[in-house]
């Protein structure tokens, strides 16, 4: 234990004692914040523009009224004039001498009105179709006598709808949103261990320290304090960002429990959670730590680490699939294949399409699969600490087994 502790020691504070990790721990959020707050300002200015530039203001353009629909009341107060003369129309309009011309076919509801006009730009053309369309609407409005009816024309009712399960009322869209997080995080996670975990275990053998560190430490304890001291870095570095995040919901959680409902916590969703993270975490560094035990240099650890992280987090592409036809072949495929099953059973956990018979297997694999891993990976390590010049190959791990057996 004494060998372990003084590993893990030493890993950890290795890691954290560089300005270089905290100025990259630090920086990151700072830059998220900083970027999110110009993207929010842009976005604002530029949805106002495109908002006021795509709306209806009064314009000179005449009209064809094949519908018999359209009030010349309305239509002159939007700028409009009957056409006498289609032809001479669209030819002013081509010259610039016209700003539009709109054709309201017989049937409206079926046929889309046909306008042409002088380019005002990409996003201010907009302004024709809401010219035509305030016209018609204002017109068949004015021809219906009930306020109601008129009222329910422009705007379709709202509606609130209650859901029950178990005789209880259902908890709302926020009753996703805490489980969910164990997403977030695994993804954080395996985001910021998949470099270190490869590197702190390569590093060794890429600087051929690795028989002189094994006179005194076992492989076994070497590499379970290299997992657990960047585990420990990899929760320092999720501190920084899950502090100003707690910040941020607190500060939007009312807004939000106003438009969403309530904040639900299920107990069982979140313990079945936190479950599915330590052991998807404990999956994903089984897994980083057996591709830098098998190569002998970062250099050739790329390719393998890309195709470790792209195991682990493929089920995001898929996440609105499993979440909406969580028993298809696909999504039980995807629940249940090793590498697949943390993302996908924390996301069916967050909607409650994970049954409890299902978390329980889900977890129970989740893991003896780290377990697994995290033993072939110390396996690995012990027999190809001194392979220096090569990866370790199939035909190598057999060979190893077979020796061990004579």
């Amino acid at each position: 234990m004494s060998s372990l502790g003084t590993v893990v020691r030493f890993e950890f504070v290795r890691a954290v004692k560089k300005p270089a990790f905290w100025i990259g721990t630090l920086a990151l959020p700072v830059v998220i914040v900083v970027v999110s707050l110009l993207v929010g300002i842009g976005q604002a200015a530029g949805t106002n523009s495109v908002v006021s530039g795509s709306s209806a203001t009064k314009t000179p353009f005449h009209y064809v009224d094949e519908s018999g629909l359209v009030s010349e009341s309305v239509a002159a107060k939007w700028g409009g004039t009957p056409s006498t003369d289609a032809d001479t129309d669209r030819a002013a309009v081509r010259s610039g001498d016209l700003d539009a011309f709109i054709v309201f076919p017989s049937s409206p509801s079926t046929t889309a009105i046909r306008v042409e006009a002088a380019d005002r730009g990409l996003f201010a053309n907009g302004v024709y179709s809401s010219l035509a369309e305030r016209v018609l609407e204002q017109s068949v409005a004015a021809s219906v006598d009930a306020p109601e009816t008129v009222q329910l024309l422009r705007n379709p009712p709202a509606t609130d709808v209650t859901t029950y399960t178990d005789g209880r009322v259902a908890p709302g869209w926020l009753s996703v949103v805490p489980p969910f997080l164990f997403v977030a995080a695994f993804f954080g996670l395996v985001i910021l261990l998949a470099a270190r975990m490869v590197t702190v275990v390569v590093e060794e053998k890429e600087n051929r320290i690795s028989e002189m560190i094994l006179t005194t430490v076992t492989a076994g304890d070497l590499i379970r304090g290299k997992v657990i001291a960047m585990l420990l870095v990899g929760f320092v570095q999720v501190g920084v960002f899950v502090v100003p995040g707690l910040v941020g919901l607190l500060v939007a959680l009312p807004f939000l429990t106003s438009q969403l409902g309530g904040l639900a916590v299920d107990p069982w969703r979140m313990v079945t959670g936190a479950l599915l993270l330590i052991g998807g975490v404990l999956l994903a560094s089984g897994l980083f730590v057996a591709v830098g035990a098998a190569v002998p240099s970062i250099k050739d650890a790329s390719a393998l680490q890309s195709a470790a992280i792209f195991a682990l987090i493929i089920p995001l592409y898929a996440a609105f699939f499993v979440m909406t036809t969580p028993q298809s072949p696909v999504a039980q495929f995807f629940t249940y294949f090793p590498t697949f099953t943390p993302i996908t059973a924390m996301v069916r956990n967050a909607v409650g399409a994970l049954t409890v018979t299902e978390s329980v297997i889900c977890i129970l694999e989740v893991f003896a699969v780290a377990g697994l891993l995290l033993w072939f990976a110390e396996y690995l390590f012990r027999h190809s600490v001194a392979q220096y010049g090569s990866k370790v190959t199939v035909r190598q791990v057999l060979s190893w087994r077979r020796g061990r057996r004579s």
